[in-house]
């Protein structure tokens, strides 16, 4: 074998094979510097969350220890606050793991970054390599052996072929390692990314909620006239006008059950519920964070809406009433089926009255909620206040809401 074969293509392609996989390391050690900055910061924000946790526990035995002690103003009042704090601190909570999330999904770009850039390399250096094999094509094994001066040089010639298809066979290795490890940082980067939104939303919600507690004691002192006397009139008032809801409906149910019978459109499903309107669901049914919730359990759900959105009946049936009370405000009672019904409140307008047919959609009002305007009841904020009730009593609306 000629010399020049021997120092060039068995003494420079070894040292190109070792050169590339040792150049990954390389690499990767460049972007660390980037990469462990972000880590740190990373380990900042899961202390923070932690320091916020260890917060909400402590809040939330005080709620639960307060949730013991008799119904009063003041007591309530401490709930609000409480319950209020609890809401800033998760959001706070939620903005910072938003917050790490970007920071893990820079780490990520970082990594991709960094194995794209390697990957592209190994394939120009085993490109360049294949290429130095090929103009000596003519130099193969054999005559690598024959041509060799003695027996010696020709045993070290034929080890340094094997080290070179040996090492070639390790970057070809390495290079498809690299790429099923791309793919699946990019399959992680993309589960952040869902993961980020999800938060996002849940953020906006809490945001919501929030505002709703910020303003829960203004409108309970202002509703009570920050009077103990005016709190316990508050609290007569509201559950008589629970028990006059139940058993007007009870009422009602059967004679209204029998018009439906009648009525041509009976065919659109009456007992099928659908959403009234679409919004950010900001107080579940019996929420335990709902602010007035020794005043009364909270009955169905409240929809965070803008005032004067349009409110569509959930299903067809027949208006019951449509009047104000202390806690509901404006609200509409419409009884459809198998012993269901739906109550809308909160309402700036009621467009139906007493005993008129409605049909699934169709506009029955528009929503309020907002405290102080005329029909608001006790409310926090811009909502509706929705519940599904079933011989009179009220069920989780999301056992029945469909599409």
């Amino acid at each position: 074998m000629s010399q020049r074969l021997g120092k060039i293509g068995l003494i420079m392609l070894p040292l190109l094979v070792c050169g590339l996989l040792v150049g990954h390391t390389k690499s990767v050690s460049a972007a660390d510097l980037s990469t462990q900055e972000l880590q740190d910061q990373i380990a900042q924000k899961k202390a923070t969350i932690s320091s916020v946790n260890e917060k909400l526990a402590i809040l939330q035995k005080r709620i639960n220890g307060a949730a013991s002690i008799s119904a009063s103003l003041a007591n309530d009042v401490a709930l609000i606050a409480n319950q209020t704090a609890i809401a800033e601190l998760d959001i706070t909570s939620t903005q910072t793991e938003i917050e790490q999330q970007n920071l893990e999904m820079r780490v990520l770009e970082n990594d991709i970054g960094a194995q794209t850039a390697d990957l592209e390399r190994q394939r120009a250096m085993l490109s360049n390599m294949l290429f130095t094999l090929n103009q000596h094509e003519d130099h193969g094994l054999v005559a690598t052996f024959f041509g060799a001066g003695n027996f010696h040089e020709a045993f070290n010639s034929v080890s340094q072929l094997e080290d070179v298809n040996r090492g070639l066979k390790q970057a070809v290795d390495a290079t498809q390692a690299t790429q099923a490890g791309l793919e699946a940082d990019k399959a992680d980067h993309e589960l952040k990314l869902a993961s980020l939104n999800d938060l996002a939303g849940e953020l906006t919600a809490q945001v919501a909620k929030l505002q709703g507690q910020q303003q829960a004691k203004e409108v309970l002192m202002a509703q009570t006239e920050d009077s103990q006397a005016g709190y316990t009139t508050l609290m007569s008032e509201l559950r008589q006008e629970q028990q006059s809801v139940a058993s007007q409906i009870s009422v009602l149910q059967n004679s209204i059950e029998a018009k439906l019978a009648q009525n041509d459109q009976i065919g659109q499903g009456s007992s099928d519920i659908t959403w009234p309107l679409r919004g950010i669901i900001t107080t579940l049914f019996h929420d335990p964070t709902y602010p007035f919730r020794h005043l009364f359990e909270h009955s169905g759900l409240d929809i965070a809406t803008p005032v004067g959105t349009s409110v569509e009946a959930a299903a067809p049936g027949y208006v019951a009433w449509a009047k104000t009370g202390s806690q509901y405000g404006n609200y509409i009672m419409i009884i459809h089926t198998n012993g269901l019904a739906t109550l809308y409140a909160h309402l700036m307008r009621m467009d139906v009255k007493a005993d008129q047919y409605v049909a699934r959609g169709e506009q029955i009002g528009l929503s309020g909620g907002k405290p102080g305007m005329q029909g608001a009841g006790l409310s926090t904020g811009p909502h509706l206040h929705f519940e599904v009730r079933s011989n009179g009593i009220p069920v989780n609306p999301m056992s029945y809401l469909s599409n």
